[in-house]
Parts: structure tokens; C-alpha cells; sequence
């Protein structure tokens, strides 16, 4: 019982360093997504009406969900989806653009499922 402590602790420990070390630039506010579009590489854009653009970015048509193969990047794609699908409403945190400064789209560092 008590190694299961242990890793409860510690699991909550690392999601909180992870999340202070994950920088952003702000949130879109909470918002219902009116598209997905997908490519076969794996890229993902959405759109999202009166989205905030913390970041300055020039292309506010869409937001881009960045593709690593990474199961967290799946996980936000799964949820992005879901809440689309629902009707419901996210707020994402953004991070940078997607060509680096304020060129490119919105880039999608975290997602947040809300009602």
C-alpha cells in the first residue's frame, strides 16, 4: 500500500514539474472547433472562431496540431476530435507560430476539454 502511495505522489510531482515546464503563450479562450482538416503526413489543422492569437501569428485561418508520433499528440488529437464530434468546447494553449516568429499558423501546445 505504501509503494502505491509512493507512486501517486510521485506521479503528481512529475505531471506538476512537466506542466511548469511546458511555456506557452497564452489561451484561445473557450471555444467550439468549426473544422478538422487531416493530411497523410499527419498533419492536423483546425479552425476555431474567434480564437485568440497570443502569439501574433500572421495566418489566423488556421490552428496546427503539431505531429510527432507521440502518444500525448495523439491523445490531443483524440480529444480535439471528441469535442468536435460533441459540440463541445476546448481551450488551447498555444505555443509560437508555425514558421518560427509571428510567421505561420497557431500551434497547439495544450488542449483543455470543457462544458
Amino acid at each position: 500500500m505504501k509503494t502505491r502511495i509512493a507512486m501517486v505522489i510521485a506521479s503528481v510531482f512529475l505531471s506538476t514539474v512537466h506542466m511548469e515546464a511546458s511555456a506557452y503563450d497564452g489561451w484561445s479562450g473557450t471555444h467550439q472547433i468549426d473544422s478538422i482538416r487531416t493530411y497523410p503526413d499527419g498533419g492536423v489543422l483546425i479552425t476555431m472562431a474567434n480564437a485568440a492569437n497570443p502569439s501574433g501569428c500572421s495566418s489566423t485561418d488556421y490552428i496546427s496540431l503539431p505531429q510527432d508520433g507521440s502518444e500525448g499528440r495523439k491523445k490531443q488529437y483524440a480529444t480535439l476530435l471528441s469535442a468536435y464530434m460533441a459540440r463541445d468546447t476546448v481551450a488551447l494553449a498555444f505555443t509560437g507560430c508555425t514558421g518560427g516568429g509571428t510567421t505561420g499558423y497557431r500551434v497547439i501546445e495544450q488542449v483543455w476539454l470543457k462544458r
